[in-house]
């Protein structure tokens, strides 16, 4: 959901309790924004109980550097939680799987409303990273040339 520089302040603060919260600090026109927004609206789709909204950047933080894009912002509870700043902060390669297990690394952020608990959430994330980078070393093996 896209929001804007004076609904900022009302969401962040006034989320429901116990509702965890990933703000997305971005701009048109920067690639890397729209890599981690495609990987965000499939984290929005899965877990819906988790609230997801974009900004601009400097509708947020008026002289926020562009270098520093793209910046995820997780709250909770009305608090600030944790940052991430740049794409560097989901590894090498920025996926849906590894986008959501940094945003768990040290919280239970994200919520799908059915797993009943945040361990059964967390492993199910840990399983899709898992199973992903399987996939995608059997991807590589198959494209690869055999040495014999």
């Amino acid at each position: 959901m896209q929001i804007s520089g004076s609904d900022f302040v009302r969401e962040a603060s006034q989320a429901p309790q116990d509702v965890w919260m990933v703000i997305f600090l971005y701009k048109e026109g920067f690639p890397e924004c729209g890599l981690l927004l495609r990987c965000l609206d499939e984290l929005a789709i899965k877990y819906p109980a988790t609230k997801f909204v974009k900004i601009i950047s400097t509708e947020c933080i008026p002289s926020y550097p562009d270098r520093n894009l793209s910046t995820l912002l997780v709250y909770h509870n009305g608090a600030v939680k944790a940052n991430y700043v740049a794409l560097h902060s989901f590894g090498r390669r920025c996926t849906p799987e590894g986008v959501a297990l940094v945003l768990c690394k040290s919280d239970p952020v994200l919520n799908d409303g059915q797993s009943g608990s945040e361990q059964a959430v967390l492993e199910g994330i840990r399983r899709q990273f898992i199973e992903k980078v399987v996939t995608e070393h059997e991807d590589d093996d198959e494209g690869g040339s055999s040495s014999d």
